[in-house]
């Protein structure tokens, strides 16, 4: 596909119409492309906008890799524990792991650190070679992130503790420490813990299953479909606490609505509140969020994008408008980029998506 063609709506569904599509649109020797674009409030989804390339139908029940935006679910969960009473806010990363040795320099790092990217740890370590290796590893998953538990107490924080440093390692580290905390891996976690409580049956792990769109790569201008099966469709399973989730649309936009309903059903008002403040006065991210806002106290407005360079996802919760958007689209690099924006931009000003 050449960057000039253009996505062509396929129709604004309002409500739970999810429904109305029947399953055989799933059907198709060529894997499906294109776009949802999506509008909840505090009730849920309040409309969908399913864009296909070509004319294509796009089933609502069809799942998007959500990239980094995993990161909200990750927090979440945390969040989840600290109500159920098997986690707690402030605790030491050192803490986190008992049986695990930690260098003096994390002794008094905090878990809201870690959710707020002020840690000091950034994705040094993670390199090709090192993808590869992860993706060959016969250890299990839980086993795998026990490693980069120890691989990164065993040293010092490589950046300055307090300083805001984008990192994956920040939430793989939270998701083994919730495999510690529920003794179960972070998916099972994730599984009883987040989807079934907000009933998201459309929501999974890794790349999204065969019978929809495929992520693609840009090859010579064009997009080529990457087949799910292959290990090179998603990063490897260690480090899906920070962007390993797919969903469907209208689960997407349920995860969301907690946002707005001052955490319920998931969690307590007063644990959303402290999930959403930084660890550090001005920060501007907490949560798996960027936020806008006044210094210590809950963002009016929050913002995330994620990819993993096949998918693309951006979303947006604004509680002072009461209400969230999001579009996801099976392409990754600046061309997802600008379709997700350019959704966003129609759905929060409601209108339609040219």
């Amino acid at each position: 596909m050449t960057r000039q063609r253009r996505l062509k709506r396929r129709s604004f569904l309002v409500g739970a119409a999810g429904a109305a599509f029947s399953s055989t649109l799933r059907a198709s020797d060529v894997p499906p492309s294109g776009a949802v674009g999506l509008r909840c409030s505090k009730e849920g989804v309040s409309g969908i906008i399913s864009q296909g390339e070509d004319g294509a139908e796009l089933d609502p029940a069809f799942r998007w890799h959500i990239g980094s935006n995993t990161k909200a679910m990750t927090a979440a969960l945390y969040a989840r524990m600290v109500d159920l009473g098997r986690c707690r806010w402030a605790a030491s990363v050192p803490s986190l792991f008992p049986t695990i040795a930690s260098h003096s320099g994390w002794a008094d790092i905090r878990v809201e650190e870690l959710l707020s990217h002020a840690a000091g740890l950034t994705d040094s370590f993670v390199d090709g070679p090192w993808l590869d290796a992860r993706r060959a590893d016969p250890k299990s998953v839980r086993e795998q992130r026990r490693d980069v538990v120890e691989r990164v107490l065993g040293s010092p924080p490589p950046e300055r503790r307090g300083v805001y440093r984008y990192g994956n390692l920040n939430y793989v580290l939270v998701g083994a420490a919730i495999e510690q905390a529920a003794d179960v891996t972070w998916e099972e976690a994730m599984r009883g813990e987040l989807f079934a409580p907000l009933r998201l049956a459309e929501a999974g792990f890794g790349p999204p299953p065969r019978t929809g769109p495929w992520g693609r790569e840009a090859n010579n201008g064009d997009l080529e479909p990457v087949d799910p099966l292959l290990g090179s469709a998603d990063n490897p399973a260690v480090l899906w606490p920070s962007g390993g989730v797919h969903i469907s649309a209208s689960g997407y936009a349920q995860f969301l609505a907690i946002y707005l309903r001052s955490g319920a059903p998931l969690l307590r008002t007063q644990t959303l509140e402290h999930l959403l403040i930084p660890a550090v006065p001005n920060l501007g991210y907490a949560g798996g969020w960027s936020l806008d806002g006044p210094p210590n106290s809950p963002a009016s407005r929050l913002t995330h994008d994620g990819s993993n360079t096949l998918w693309f996802a951006s979303a947006i919760i604004d509680s002072k408008l009461g209400h969230g958007y999001a579009a996801l689209t099976n392409c990754g690099g600046e061309r997802g980029a600008e379709i997700t924006a350019r959704i966003l931009e129609g759905l929060s000003q409601r209108k339609r998506v040219p």
